[in-house]
């Protein structure tokens, strides 16, 4: 169930306070143990694979395969975007920047950037970010028929080096899916409908780490500053190679951010930030 609640806290304090654990009774003060934002100086000459900046977080991994069938128009990218030049980017930009990230042509085009914590996020965490994708449309006439998606995974792995390993172990999805007008999450249930409506502006997302599996997710709509919670929810397990789910508490170790044939729009990206009770280390 949806509820909703007026933003009547600053940023940051919803930022590191953002989900009530269910499974905590005692209060405890929080510290940022993780943040990145596209407006550091590691961006300043662009976006790519090896990237590391802000603290917290490992080496960003970007993939997007190249296309050269001379039949096909394909274009795929990361960059860093500007308020003042991207008519389509909103609230997402800190500082005027976010990441950006397209994905658009005559075939399906697939892009991801994955990126590992520097210690898996423990029960009490919380890992948010920003994101934002105005829908689907065509940038060519003709384009793939298969359905599209954009959003962000959280992931069981703490490496990924080729495209084919990002759909193993991905615990918990946050998309935007053609043909749909509303947020979807897909954890241990195959899809969820959050029935929050797409934001133009942008959502607030933030994950909280419950115990055995267990997570609280709250999407904050950035044009109106409503929060949804999203509480008690499972994580997806990892799957062994004999078949079934893996019997133990999954502990999540990166995130990946994509863009699956996403059209015209592009996908942007930012204010990314972990926050952990003190003691926690």
């Amino acid at each position: 169930m949806t509820t909703h609640t007026p933003r009547i806290v600053i940023f940051f304090c919803v930022r590191a306070c953002a989900l009530a654990l269910s499974v905590s009774s005692v209060a405890a003060q929080s510290f940022i143990a993780g943040e990145d934002e596209a407006f550091y100086e590691a961006y300043n000459d662009g976006w790519r694979t090896g990237d590391w900046s802000g603290r917290g977080f490992g080496q960003w991994r970007l993939f997007a395969p190249e296309y050269a069938a001379a039949e096909e128009e394909q274009y795929v990218g990361f960059f860093i975007a500007y308020a003042d030049k991207e008519t389509d980017l909103a609230q997402t930009a800190r500082e005027g920047k976010a990441f950006g990230i397209f994905a658009n042509g005559t075939g399906f085009e697939e892009t991801v950037a994955f990126r590992a914590f520097e210690q898996p996020l423990n029960v009490g965490d919380v890992f948010s970010l920003r994101f934002e994708f105005d829908g689907f449309n065509n940038k060519f006439e003709r384009d793939s028929e298969k359905t599209s998606s954009v959003g962000v995974a959280m992931h069981l792995q703490t490496e990924i080096n080729d495209s084919s390993e990002l759909s193993e172990g991905r615990a918990l999805v946050l998309a935007v899916i053609e043909g749909l007008s509303t947020y979807q999450i897909l954890d241990a249930d195959a899809r969820f409908n959050t029935r929050v409506f797409l934001d133009s502006e942008g959502v607030e997302v933030g994950v909280t780490i419950g115990a055995a599996g267990r997570y609280d997710l709250q999407l904050t709509t950035l044009s109106d500053h409503v929060m949804h919670h999203f509480i008690g929810r499972t994580l997806k397990q990892a799957e062994s190679k004999k078949g079934g789910a893996v019997k133990l508490d999954p502990q999540l170790n990166g995130f990946a951010l994509f863009n699956l044939n996403g059209g015209k729009k592009n996908a942007y990206f930012g204010a990314f930030q972990i926050s952990r009770q003190e003691g926690e280390f």
